[in-house]
């Protein structure tokens, strides 16, 4: 199956991280690489399965791998299927990391809602 998933560029949408790549994780292993404002397309396997993006640590620079254990964070899951008609996704940092003066998008128990993957309405 094949599909489009893009990082969101902008002030609000690219406030966290805006120069770490993220990593596409199709059932938890790493399929491709995505930069900010980059859009790419991915053949995926014809099967039931989960998508996730994941920031890639910095310390890990520049990644060239396929470990997931490379992530620090990732983004909520979207269920996807062969024959489902929605083929284009979307990746953006949640608002509420812009205006995070605690520093709480590091933290474990806040790190999960960082990164918003998104069906894509454009």
């Amino acid at each position: 199956m094949d599909i489009t998933i893009q990082r969101k560029k902008g002030l609000f949408d690219s406030a966290y991280g805006q120069a770490i790549p993220l990593a596409i994780l199709f059932d938890g292993a790493v399929v491709g690489r995505l930069e900010t404002g980059e859009k790419l397309s991915l053949a995926l396997p014809d099967i039931y399965g989960t998508l996730q993006v994941g920031m890639l640590d910095p310390g890990n620079s520049p990644y060239i791998g396929s470990a997931s254990g490379a992530v620090i964070l990732t983004s909520n899951a979207l269920s996807i299927t062969p024959g489902q008609s929605v083929k284009a996704f979307s990746v953006r940092t949640r608002r509420w990391v812009f205006f995070d003066v605690l520093g709480l998008a590091v933290s474990a128990p806040f790190n999960r809602w960082v990164l918003a993957l998104e069906i894509d309405q454009t």
